[in-house]
């Protein structure tokens, strides 16, 4: 029986969670525990890690704090959903959400964070963190090294629960996969969040290579190897997805698993969306950064990547739901005659 990707439910068969998976979703839930118990604390009223004692009362942090807490308490559920059998009776797309989002929040900084301090460590005198920061030291390397695990657990976790549920679409190759109705229109939608991401992506490799045009002059000084790799890495990413996509809707050879350019769009797109959208949302909580000081070239970016991965995930939502309705309609029924 073949199950939507986007909506439907797997059906519950076979043993419980082996070791491996045991182990990741442990481990995973491990490295949740430093976040979430600051976040409480914060919340409960503590300045625990805080330098400045009167920024931690701010009231847009509380807001903050409870946003960014649930965020990640939901990543503890559906790592749970990704280990253990009730997980295959949740609705496709009530895990798939969150885990889009989430992967392309935590992809770019374990990519990024660890290589970034390295690199600081070794060829700058510069310290990671600004001596001046609201925040002690300590914090950061909490929540960055959490946040690294995070990522990749989730990540491992989903790739063995999603190997479980769709087997179909790791076994597919890309040029078997039927050009639907909507092909024209996905081809369309991909060309499009192309350009969108190469503009996007431009810009960040130019800052990733120390460009500062379009940097309000108050966030230079806390500019260094970390804050640089994170750009270069949110701009391949951009491409990256942007690519992949393009070779699965013109049905390219290569890579010939359907699961490797899928994979490429997943952690492109979502990257590219969930930070730009989350770009959005701390430009808009604070108004004076939309007077004319506001950077106009930080601004496009931002509306150039939120499009880029909006585009890149509707497509390949589409397409994903289009060939599970292919796959379905051409599976052969029984006969009602002896």
């Amino acid at each position: 029986m073949t199950v939507s990707v986007l909506t439907g439910r797997a059906p519950v068969t076979g043993a419980g969670p082996g070791r491996l998976r045991l182990g990741v979703c442990a481990a995973t839930v491990a490295a949740c525990v430093p976040y979430l118990g600051l976040k409480i604390a914060w919340l409960s009223g503590s300045t625990v890690g805080w330098n400045d004692t009167e920024a931690a009362k701010e009231s847009a942090l509380y807001v903050g704090n409870a946003i960014t807490l649930g965020m990640d308490a939901i990543a503890v559920v559906v790592v749970l959903a990704f280990t253990f059998r009730w997980g295959l009776r949740v609705p496709a797309w009530l895990v798939l959400t969150p885990m889009w989002i989430g992967a392309g929040l935590l992809a770019p900084i374990a990519l990024a964070v660890p290589l970034g301090a390295l690199v600081q460590t070794l060829f700058s005198s510069e310290p990671l963190t600004a001596s001046d920061s609201a925040l002690q030291g300590w914090v950061f390397g909490v929540v960055y090294t959490g946040f690294a695990l995070q990522g990749v657990g989730l990540l491992t976790a989903f790739v063995l629960y999603a190997r479980g549920r769709w087997p179909d679409v790791f076994a597919v190759r890309t040029k078997d996969v039927a050009k639907g109705a909507t092909h024209a229109l996905q081809v369309l939608l991909a060309r499009t969040a192309g350009v969108f991401a190469a503009a996007f992506a431009a810009v960040q490799l130019y800052w990733a290579f120390g460009g500062t045009a379009g940097i309000r002059a108050e966030q230079l000084d806390d500019r260094g190897a970390v804050q640089q790799l994170a750009d270069g890495v949110m701009g391949l990413m951009a491409l990256a997805g942007a690519v992949a996509l393009l070779a699965i809707v013109r049905r390219a050879g290569r890579p010939e698993r359907f699961a490797v350019p899928l994979a490429g769009v997943w952690i492109g797109a979502g990257a590219t969306f969930a930070w730009s959208f989350y770009r959005l949302i701390t430009l808009l909580s604070q108004p004076e950064f939309l007077d004319s000081g506001s950077s106009s070239a930080l601004n496009l970016t931002t509306l150039s990547g939120l499009l880029a991965g909006l585009l890149m995930g509707v497509t390949g939502a589409v397409l994903l739901a289009e060939r599970d309705a292919g796959v379905q309609s051409a599976r052969p029924t029984a006969s009602r005659t002896p």
